[in-house]
């Protein structure tokens, strides 16, 4: 059976309904929020705002992070890839998630955003603890209901930014700038939209990228043979990270509301309810693929996939999460001659229950 009853809704585990209950996003509204908590419209993030307001905003988000500013920063992403490996190398062993893999992705959004340099590991810790905390699912945590109240630090800094751009005369090219000031449909977007979306696309673009390139390290460094195939023929680096985005997904499900009865997948769905759309399962849909459960670069529908979701809400950050994966896996490949896992050690995934990425990979290098 492709649709499954779970506790408080359905769980949609075949591409097929996946795909189409994406298209449907008037019926499907995502949200990791629990039933019942109700957040104030500007603070709403983007992938839980609803049509039309969310087209405009997306609209905005796309004109900020689209491919083509996206590739703008490909020499800045070789770079740190290569200042974060040369310790690792030097000592010929290293702990990849938290020396090499995890400083990248909220390294670039930062840079995006015109975050001094000084400030860039503090931005991680504050998007770890929103991500790890409650805040996704309940809106509040032990400190305070709301962002702001939740998370006052985080909230703060992005604040003076904004702030800071309001009394600049001459406006810097950066991402805040541009959410400040894209006018879509003859209008801006308030203080707090450009917070609310600055935070998701801080948290998002940090824990989603930051497990495609674990998830892909790991799987190159785990098998002697695709490391050298890889190694020896780039042009397959592309298909390696769609391929890794398809059988290791960084999000393995997506929740969203059922908005509006409907029976579209021969159930009654109900408002209220919560639908799973099944991403690992998808990916792995033995109609679809040709042994779903084997990493393979030679398959014909290599970017069919459901990673960064589908229908008119795909991830607007999906062109920049794949140019820092491949660049990252390049940058590895052109350093190290010889990669293994250091003995004993075993995957253990990330403790956020949509993610999935390993928490550590200590490796030996030369």
């Amino acid at each position: 059976m492709s649709v499954a009853k779970s506790a408080g809704g359905w769980y949609l585990a075949t591409q097929d309904d996946v795909v189409e209950a994406s298209k449907n996003v008037d019926v499907f509204l995502s949200s990791f929020r629990q039933p019942g908590i109700i957040v104030p419209p500007e603070e709403q993030f983007i992938n839980e705002i609803h049509e039309p307001r969310h087209g405009q905003i997306r609209r905005i988000i796309n004109a900020t992070v689209a491919h083509h500013k996206s590739m703008r920063v490909e020499g800045f992403v070789r770079d740190l890839c290569n200042e974060y490996l040369d310790p690792i190398l030097a000592r010929g062993h290293g702990e990849l998630i938290s020396e090499f893999i995890a400083p990248v992705p909220i390294n670039v959004i930062a840079y995006l955003i015109g975050v001094p340099r000084g400030d860039w590991k503090q931005f991680r810790e504050w998007s770890d603890e929103v991500v790890e905390g409650t805040y996704p699912t309940q809106y509040r945590n032990e400190r305070g209901e709301g962002l702001a109240g939740a998370h006052p630090e985080f909230c703060a800094y992005v604040d003076s930014l904004i702030a800071e751009r309001h009394k600049e005369a001459d406006r810097p090219d950066d991402l805040v700038t541009r959410l400040m000031y894209t006018e879509v449909d003859g209008k801006c977007l308030t203080d707090v939209e450009v917070r609310s979306q600055l935070v998701f696309l801080i948290i998002s673009g940090n824990e989603t990228t930051r497990h495609l390139i674990a998830n892909l390290t790991a799987t190159v460094v785990s098998d002697p043979a695709l490391f050298a195939t890889l190694k020896a023929d780039r042009s397959l680096i592309e298909r390696a990270v769609e391929e890794s985005l398809r059988i290791d997904s960084p999000v393995h499900v997506l929740l969203r509301n059922c908005e509006q009865p409907t029976t579209m997948f021969g159930v009654e769905m109900c408002p209220g309810e919560k639908i799973a759309f099944g991403v690992a399962s998808a990916n792995r849909d033995e109609t679809v693929y040709d042994d779903p459960h084997d990493f393979r670069l030679d398959r014909s529908n290599w970017r069919e996939h459901f990673a960064f979701g589908g229908g008119p809400h795909i991830c607007p950050g999906a062109s920049l999460a794949r140019l820092e994966a491949r660049v990252a896996l390049e940058t590895f490949l052109d350093r190290v001659t010889h990669a293994e896992t250091e003995p004993g050690w075993t995957r253990r995934k990330t403790p956020v229950f949509w993610a999935n990425g390993p928490v550590d990979l200590p490796v030996r290098l030369s």
